[in-house]
């Protein structure tokens, strides 16, 4: 098996980004001011640079519409828009 480098960059980054999201979301660790800005920051600009990186994966990176519009029958299309909308939630919480 030899998967592609952004596909091991992808799983990588957006793993510690949602999980650093997921525990700030949970209040773990307890920080506030500007500390909880830079590990927001780190959080989302993790998770931002694997959705990204997955972009490359589809070999035309402008296919993204069609990627995110096939959500009724693909479950990596609606990872992609659940991504999306997780980003969105914990953004107006941060």
């Amino acid at each position: 098996m030899h998967p592609a480098h952004s596909i091991i960059i992808f799983t990588v980054s957006s793993g510690l980004g949602f999980g650093l999201l997921a525990f700030l979301g949970l209040g773990q660790p307890a920080v506030t001011g500007t500390a909880a800005f830079w590990y927001f920051a780190l959080a989302f600009a993790l998770s931002v640079g694997g959705l990204l990186s997955s972009l490359f994966h589809l070999g035309n990176p402008q296919r993204f519409l069609k990627a995110f519009s096939q959500w009724r029958s693909s479950w990596l299309s609606r990872e992609g828009c659940l991504a999306v909308a997780a980003l969105t939630v914990l953004g107006l919480f941060a």
